[in-house]
C-alpha cells in the first residue's frame, strides 16, 4: 500500500461503546503512524464524544440491537454502501455480526480496495437448541460477506475450524490473531488489594446479564456454597439489555439479591476498581464466546478464573495453572471449584500470577494491532 499518503481507514462496529472500550488501541496506533480514520455504528450510548476525543470521526449507523430486523439490515447495507462510496477509505475493518455481513457485501460493491472482518465470538445462533434454519441463513450470510473480503480475524481456532469445515471461508482468507487483546499497563494488578481471609472471599460475574453467560448456574452454585461459607459474597456487575429476548428479569434480579445470594453492581464505565476488589472471577458462559475480553482483563489484573470448559474461554485459562474449567451447565461442580478457592489462598494468589504471566506473554494488545496493522499494509 502506498504509504507517501495517508492510509484512510474505516472501522465499522455494533456501537459507539463497543468501538471506544474495544478498539481504541488500534485508533491511537493508526493514528500514531499518520492514517487518516473513520468509525462508524450505532449511536446514542454517550460514547460518540469520547471517540471524537481520540480523533477520529464518528458516523452514527443504523445497527439494529434485535435479533431479528430485515428492514434496518437493508439500511444498513444501503447507509454503509453511500458512505463507502463517499469516503473512498483504502481499508475496511468490521467488527461483530451486522457490520461484517452487511458491511462486507457494501464495502465489495463500493469497490473498497481492502475489506477486513473480525469475527469475535458465533453468539447466541450457533449454540446448542438454536433453530436450524436460522443457523442456515446466518451461514450463508457469512459465506457470502467472506468471498467478498479479502480477510477475516479469528480470536480462537474453534471458530476458525468451523468456519473452514462448513466451507464458509477459504483458509487463505482466515487468520487466527491473539484474542481481542488487552493492554496489560492499563489492566495491571493492584498491590494495595490485599485477598479476602477464608469464608469471605468474593466472587464475581463480569458480564451482560443473558442467561447464556451463565447467570442461573452462577447463582444456583453461590446457594451451594453459603450452605458451608454463608458470608462469601457473589456479585454481578453488567448491564440489562431490555431489546435481547434472553436478558435475564429484573424481578429475578430482585428477588436474588432480596434472599442474600447476590449483589448486582449495575454497569459501570471501568470495571477495574470492582475486579480488583474481587478475590476470583467467574464465567460460567455457555454463549458462543469469541475470546471473553472480562477474563482477559481480570487475568491481567492478576485474578484467578473459574470459567466453563468451552470455545473461547479455555483459550484464556490454562487449566489448574491460571484458573479452573468447569463443564458448561453444571453448578455443582462450578460450586466445588469455588470451594477449593476458598479453602486454598495460595492456590488464589498462584493463578493470580500464573494468569497475569499468561495474558502478558500471549494476549497483550499490542502483539493484535501488530498482526492487524501488518495485514492493512
Amino acid at each position: 500500500m502506498d504509504k507517501l499518503k495517508p492510509t484512510k481507514v474505516i472501522l465499522v462496529s455494533r456501537c459507539a461503546w463497543t468501538l471506544f472500550n474495544f478498539r481504541a488501541g488500534l485508533i491511537r496506533a493508526l493514528k500514531k503512524r499518520g492514517d487518516v480514520v473513520l468509525g462508524g455504528g450505532a449511536g446514542g450510548d454517550g460514547f460518540e464524544g469520547k471517540l471524537k476525543h481520540l480523533g477520529i470521526a464518528f458516523v452514527p449507523l443504523p445497527v439494529s440491537l434485535r435479533p431479528i430486523d430485515p428492514w434496518s439490515d437493508w439500511l444498513l447495507l444501503w447507509t454503509l454502501f453511500r458512505w463507502y462510496r463517499r469516503e473512498r477509505p483504502d481499508v475496511v475493518h468490521h467488527f461483530t455480526i451486522r457490520p461484517v455481513v452487511y458491511g462486507s457485501v457494501a464495502a465489495w460493491l463500493a469497490g473498497v480496495p481492502k475489506i477486513v472482518n473480525s469475527i469475535e465470538g458465533l453468539g447466541t445462533v450457533f449454540g446448542d437448541g438454536q433453530k436450524r434454519w436460522l443457523r442456515a441463513v446466518v451461514e450463508l450470510q457469512y459465506r457470502l460477506a467472506m468471498s467478498l473480503s479479502h480477510l477475516t480475524f479469528f480470536l480462537n481456532r474453534d471458530d476458525y475450524d468451523h468456519f473452514i469445515a462448513r466451507g464458509l471461508i477459504k483458509p487463505e482468507k482466515a487468520i487466527v490473531v491473539s484474542g481481542p487483546g488487552v493492554n496489560c499497563e492499563v489492566f495491571k494488578p493492584h498491590s494495595a488489594v490485599e485477598t479476602s481471609p477464608n469464608g469471605s472471599v468474593t466472587f464475581l460475574l463480569s458480564a451482560r446479564l443473558l442467561w447464556e453467560k451463565g447467570v442461573y448456574d452462577f447463582v444456583q452454585a453461590a446457594r451451594l456454597v453459603k450452605q458451608t461459607f454463608p458470608t462469601t459474597q457473589f456479585q454481578l456487575l453488567g448491564m440489562r439489555d431490555e431489546r435481547n429476548p434472553n436478558v435475564v428479569p429484573q424481578e429475578v434480579l430482585d428477588q436474588w439479591e432480596a434472599e442474600n445470594i447476590i449483589t448486582w453492581l449495575g454497569e459501570v464505565s471501568d470495571v477495574r476498581p470492582i475486579v480488583a476488589k474481587a478475590d476470583v472471577v467467574v464465567l460460567p458462559t455457555y454463549y458462543r464466546e469469541g475470546m471473553p475480553r472480562a477474563l482477559l482483563e481480570a487475568s491481567a489484573m492478576g485474578k484467578p478464573i473459574i470459567a466453563t470448559d468451552t470455545v473461547g474461554c479455555r483459550d484464556v485459562v490454562e487449566q489448574e495453572k491460571s484458573g479452573i474449567l468447569v463443564p458448561v451447565k453444571n453448578p455443582q461442580a462450578l460450586a466445588s471449584a469455588m470451594i477449593r478457592m476458598i479453602e486454598s489462598p495460595g492456590l488464589r494468589s498462584s493463578m493470580g500470577k500464573a494468569g497475569r504471566e499468561r495474558v502478558v506473554k500471549k494476549f497483550n494488545e499490542q502483539l493484535v494491532i501488530d498482526d492487524i496493522l501488518e495485514c492493512y499494509d
